[in-house]
């Protein structure tokens, strides 16, 4: 049986097998026992009888007397012999039939024989003794006593072979079911697996090709704004100092492309195509210069708190963080029209693997400098929460918002080597994210 993986229902049937066997010899040992218990019981009782009706011949010294009450059980074939003492512990009467009682008898006493067992008790008034009386009982040999236990020990054994002998073979289907049912879930596994890979694939090859499209778009915008800009600054040299209305007009038309080309740059980022400036920054003082800006952008109705640990430096677009910041913060309070909190976290965490909400392939482990913008607002359904960061997906009413917001976020954080990840559920908050790698080199 070495090297044999015994399964659960085997070991169960040899330990019921056992157990039966064990219990079989120890019911036989308890009868044995009970058996001897009640011999020695019925002597002592015939014994005390002897020594009530004895007990006057006994304080007298009559030996016969005391001869015919041993006599009266000569009858008896279960009994081997009987003798009565004086009170110096000498025989004064008795018979013995195939055995040889003793002449001197010091104390009372059951002693087993072979083949037979001496009960000897006090004679005499009650809490004296004047003498003693002895009866020599036959016993039953031990070997005739457990052959009926043997017998069922035999049976009980038997039935602990056969179980464990069944279960055995029950132990081989088992294993070949495990070994099935094993290799079916692995091929689900595989089979999951998959799905998901082809999912991120489609994701990937659609976000892709959105990156594309939005990029050559806000590329081409971009050139019509500069063409629109250079024009706009012919005109006010044309003018020249006495521009009138008309100054008004261009300084109000410049201000809106400059608006536009803001947009076109968030555009690029989420495109990953816009030319970044990155710098060694803190995430936790770029949070606190942003205090002041944040509570006058959420209002009076939400709370704001900083809890700013984070002491790692990253290295990326200051210009552009602040704008994500800001950004997520505006969100926050859009999903708190009624006022809540919003709590600006930073810390510094180290990662070995890819946190279960971070939906990405290629994760790459090390050290993060953690920003996390919370709020107690109305919370994200996990479809929603999914489809967070997809172009021009938005929940908002009409008008309202443009469903570019996480979207270009993701892509610049993306595109700065960071990750996002996004935690919410229905009327519990949201929690966002942004983990950018830890600068050891102050690039």
């Amino acid at each position: 049986m070495r090297g044999r993986n015994w399964s659960p229902s085997t070991i169960a049937a040899l330990v019921a097998a056992a157990v039966l066997v064990t219990a079989g010899i120890l019911m036989a040992i308890y009868q044995e026992r009970l058996y001897s218990e009640q011999q020695v019981k019925s002597v002592r009782e015939q014994a005390q009888i002897l020594a009530a009706n004895a007990t006057a011949a006994v304080l007298i010294g009559d030996r016969s007397a005391a001869q015919e009450y041993v006599d009266a059980l000569h009858a008896n074939p279960e009994l081997l012999g009987a003798a009565i003492y004086s009170a110096n512990g000498r025989r004064m009467a008795g018979f013995a039939r195939r055995t040889q009682l003793p002449e001197q008898l010091a104390s009372p006493h059951v002693d087993p024989g072979p083949g037979y067992i001496d009960v000897a008790v006090p004679a005499g008034p009650k809490g004296t003794r004047a003498g003693m009386v002895l009866l020599r009982a036959v016993t039953e040999p031990a070997e005739r006593r457990f052959v009926p236990y043997a017998g069922l020990i035999l049976l009980v054994t038997m039935g602990a072979l056969v179980i464990a002998v069944l279960s055995l073979s029950q132990a081989q289907l088992a294993r070949r079911h495990q070994q099935l049912v094993t290799v079916n879930a692995r091929l689900h596994e595989e089979m999951e697996e998959r799905r998901k890979t082809e999912e991120a694939l489609r994701q990937s090859h659609k976000m892709e090709a959105i990156g594309q499209l939005s990029g050559g778009i806000a590329h081409d915008f971009n050139n019509l704004i500069m063409i629109v800009k250079g024009n706009l600054r012919l005109l006010r040299r044309k003018l020249g100092e006495e521009q009138g209305p008309a100054g008004t007009y261009i300084n109000s038309a410049d201000e809106a492309l400059d608006r536009a080309a803001y947009l076109t740059q968030r555009v690029l980022a989420f495109s990953r195509r816009q030319p970044l400036t990155p710098q060694r920054v803190h995430l936790s003082a770029l949070a606190e210069g942003l205090s002041e800006l944040l509570r006058h952008s959420v209002g009076e109705k939400v709370e704001i708190s900083l809890r700013l640990n984070g002491t790692w430096p990253t290295v990326c677009d200051i210009n552009q963080m602040e704008n994500v910041i800001l950004n997520l913060a505006i969100n926050a309070r859009d999903a708190m029209p009624n006022g809540g909190r919003l709590v600006i976290e930073t810390s510094d965490v180290t990662l070995t693997q890819a946190p279960l909400e971070l939906e990405i392939q290629n994760f790459v482990a090390g050290d993060y400098a953690s920003l996390t913008v919370i709020d107690t607002g109305s919370g994200m359904s996990e479809e929603v929460r999914r489809r967070a960061v997809d172009p021009f997906f938005t929940t908002k009413p009409q008008g309202k918002g443009t469903g570019l917001g996480l979207s270009m976020t993701f892509g610049f954080v993306r595109q700065s080597g960071g990750y996002l990840l996004i935690e919410s559920a229905p009327d519990k908050g949201t929690a966002i994210t942004i983990l950018m790698p830890r600068d050891r080199e102050g690039a």
